[in-house]
């Protein structure tokens, strides 16, 4: 998902006197979509399949970090095209898929964004090579944490996100977390089943 920041005809996101371009508005926006990804992925990943995908090392996002032009990060800055007045700076958020209910993951993710401007929060630095290459000590080192491995434990963060639950609304927030858990609970479920199945006729 790419998005930007509009003030009238400037683009909030690009700042022209940057060294990389990027605004502080930005920057800030960039830390408040790190700091709510384990929630977030709970509306831009909305199966359980979708977390088969967010895994290490095969062009998508399994890490919450960002970088420039960085396919394996969370949050992506894409090269913008040269010369167009800062017209196609924007970030891309990696860990979404076509199962999405567009209208809540774009929500979500500029309620974050939102929330890290509110209370100017600055990103770690940005991250240039694969984290998937760096050892658990360096991504610790670092800050760079896991994105959630199930659809259920992204719903157990989304549940407790005070910001996402606020711009969702406490009533669609409740129903999407029951709607989800159902999927979750019966894809547990029917998984099970398969490894009865499996065990018995292999033993």
């Amino acid at each position: 998902m790419h998005l930007s920041l509009w003030n009238g005809p400037d683009n909030a996101f690009f700042d022209p006197d940057a060294e990389d371009g990027l605004s502080e508005t930005a920057r800030r926006f960039v830390a408040g979509v790190l700091e709510h990804a384990p929630a977030l992925v709970a509306l831009t990943s909305a199966t359980a399949n979708s977390y088969a995908r967010l895994r290490p090392q095969i062009g998508a996002s399994a890490f919450v970090c960002w970088g420039f032009g960085n396919r394996e990060a969370l949050v992506r800055i894409p090269v913008p095209q040269p010369n167009d007045g800062g017209k196609t700076t924007r970030i891309e958020f990696r860990a979404a898929d076509n199962t999405a209910n567009p209208y809540l993951a774009l929500l979500g993710i500029l309620a974050a964004g939102e929330d890290g401007i509110d209370r100017r929060l600055s990103p770690p630095d940005p991250v240039g090579v694969d984290p998937g290459n760096l050892s658990a000590d360096a991504r610790a080192e670092r800050g760079i944490e896991r994105l959630p491995r199930t659809l259920g434990a992204a719903l157990d963060a989304l549940e407790a996100d005070a910001v996402l639950e606020e711009a969702l609304g406490t009533e669609l927030h409740e129903a999407y977390l029951e709607v989800k858990r159902g999927h979750w609970e019966q894809f547990t479920e029917s998984a099970v089943g398969w490894e009865i199945d499996r065990l018995r006729s292999v033993y």
